[in-house]
């Protein structure tokens, strides 16, 4: 039976060419749909359209003129501002979908996406279907291979995956076989990378990477929607990872892309870095949830702010995940941005965490200045005296949160606490500690 060209929602990077490229090979023809802003000017050598993201029937039109039944959607995607967009007719038909990408993570909003083109006719199909070439095999792609350390560093990051799975949070994690240096957050592997990076060159207390054997990990979510959103390395993945003095990458078989494979491979063997696919074992049961049981569920506010009950979810959200990582060694702090945690502190530290470009979830900044949660440990991590709690809190608010968690035990009464309130005061940030009334954890 004919399938028709395969159509191709293209966002940002190379792999919607490089998908267009063996569908072609493959004797089948493509048109591809470029969301203007993000897609590669390299589209331009196949049939395609560009479109506005907001332009959801210019879209939807163009696919169907070209006889497309089946879509791929490939390319990273930043967040855009849902107010900005210059958006279409088609759009409004979608408005129920738009409205609710500002709550959730990424893969609960890909999913939401891939059910809209579904319900409009479409199937939506993964790069492996199209390109099974891309996708990573077992063993080692290049010359090298990991040292015992390595392998336990990737022993280490895998588990904390797994559990972090249910919080959809990154697909990455540095780490080495003593503990976990940084996860992925909202902004991705090479923010994640950017980061470590800083962190090597101005000394900040990060541990000297090389020496320890450190390896950067992507691995898909349990429960991930497959189709849209597998890990993916390439050149700059490689490039990145020397500079922060890694050793090498592991990345799950069968279930992540090597973008650009040959100058991939080549580049890491000049580099002097391993690649290799694992068996990954991420459909396994995540553990995330015998460590979130133990987080506190209610908390109260002390100070003179009051918390919104979104940013009540937000906070209990943060407490789960934190337990998760505590559990792992892996952080003291989160933020946790419309009911998605989008970064976590590692081993970088909570002032790295809150500075660079401000924390965002789809626009949702245009509603309301000030949301999402920075939640912590315990007191100390923010501070130990008011000289030191106020720098904190300053980032805080320089990022827009509403407020501050402490998940451990507070005394609302010691003179620690009255500096936290009075900061946070001065910055327009409400205090929220457990509840010990009406939830697990004390006050």
């Amino acid at each position: 039976m004919d399938q028709g060209p395969l159509g191709i929602l293209a966002c940002a990077g190379s792999l919607p060419v490089e998908i267009a490229e063996a569908a072609l090979k493959a004797g089948r023809q493509v048109h591809i749909v470029g969301i203007e802003g993000f897609a590669e000017p390299g589209i331009a050598a196949y049939s395609h359209t560009i479109q506005n993201i907001g332009q959801v029937g210019g879209m939807l039109t163009s696919l169907r003129r070209a006889g497309c039944r089946q879509l791929v959607i490939a390319g990273a995607l930043r967040r855009p501002n849902l107010l900005k967009m210059r958006v279409d007719h088609g759009f409004f038909r979608a408005i129920k979908t738009a409205l609710s990408l500002t709550r959730g993570g990424d893969d609960s909003v890909l999913r939401r996406v891939v059910r809209f083109f579904e319900k409009e006719g479409f199937e939506v199909i993964g790069v492996d279907q199209v390109a099974p070439h891309l996708l990573a095999p077992v063993g080692a792609l290049g010359r090298l291979q990991p040292s015992p350390a390595n392998v336990r560093a990737v022993a280490r990051a895998a588990s904390l995956l797994r559990a972090l799975g249910a919080f959809d949070v990154g697909q990455g994690v540095v780490a080495t076989e003593d503990g976990i240096i940084a996860v992925e957050g909202v902004r991705g592997t090479d923010e994640m990378l950017a980061q470590v990076e800083a962190a090597q060159v101005v000394g900040s207390g990060a541990p000297e990477l090389a020496a320890d054997g450190a390896v950067l990990v992507k691995m898909p979510k349990p429960g991930q929607e497959l189709r849209v959103d597998l890990p993916a390395i390439g050149p700059r993945t490689v490039e990145r990872t020397q500079a922060c003095g890694l050793s090498g990458i592991v990345i799950a078989a069968g279930r992540s892309l090597v973008i650009e494979r040959a100058r991939t491979i080549a580049l890491a063997d000049e580099l002097g870095l391993f690649i290799v696919g694992i068996e990954d074992g991420s459909a396994a049961e995540s553990t995330a949830s015998d460590c979130a049981s133990l987080a506190p569920t209610a908390f109260r506010v002390i100070g003179g702010r009051r918390a919104a009950a979104s940013e009540r979810r937000d906070a209990e959200i943060g407490a789960r995940a934190l337990a998760v990582l505590t559990a792992h060694r892996a952080g003291r702090a989160v933020l946790v941005i419309g009911e998605h945690v989008q970064r976590v502190d590692g081993a970088l530290g909570i002032h790295r965490m809150l500075s660079g470009r401000r924390p965002s979830h789809w626009g949702l900044r245009t509603f309301k200045r000030r949301m999402g949660v920075l939640v912590v440990a315990a007191i100390e991590d923010i501070g130990t005296s008011a000289e030191s709690i106020d720098p904190v809190l300053a980032l805080a608010a320089r990022a827009a949160l509403a407020g501050v968690v402490i998940v451990g035990p507070v005394d609302v009464e010691a003179p620690l606490a009255h500096a936290l309130v009075r900061a946070a005061d001065r910055h327009r940030l409400f205090v929220m500690v457990p509840d010990a009334a009406n939830g697990r954890g004390a006050t």
